[in-house]
């Protein structure tokens, strides 16, 4: 997500927000998945408005919509009704029916960057989201 973000050195980060690629937000009914190009750079819960960066299909590529045979239909753009089939970790995820694509605006793009910032690159090495499980 970060290389895909581009800052004018004139204005405060909090300001400072373009997009250098195609950016869209897919959402179905339970979820919605932020796309850059053809990354799925973040999930976030429809119900509770919360992120989940450890989402299978975060940081996954998006093949394309599900075509009759239930194969992906690489270039061509989603519509409503149709899933998207992602790729991640050699297994295919398939969302549910599309019911709306809107453009990321800079207020959503900021709130993903924040919590994909938390998750991966904590103020403080020892507070991150991510834990892990350890045997006794």
């Amino acid at each position: 997500m970060r290389a895909a973000i581009v800052t004018d050195p004139g204005l405060r980060r909090e300001e400072a927000w373009a997009v250098s690629a195609p950016c869209k937000l897919y959402l179905t009914h339970r979820s919605e998945y932020l796309v850059l190009r053809d990354l799925c750079v973040a999930v976030r819960d429809r119900g509770t408005g919360a992120w989940q960066p450890l989402h299978v299909a975060a940081c996954s590529h998006v093949l394309g919509p599900l075509g009759a045979s239930d194969s992906p239909l690489p270039a061509v753009p989603a519509r409503l009704g149709e899933r998207l089939c992602l790729y991640a970790a050699a297994k295919r995820i398939m969302t549910g029916p599309i019911v709306a694509v809107e453009p990321a605006t800079g207020p959503l793009l900021r709130e993903a960057d924040r919590h994909w910032r938390a998750l991966f690159e904590p103020e403080d090495p020892r507070h991150t989201v991510i834990t892990l499980t350890m045997k006794p």
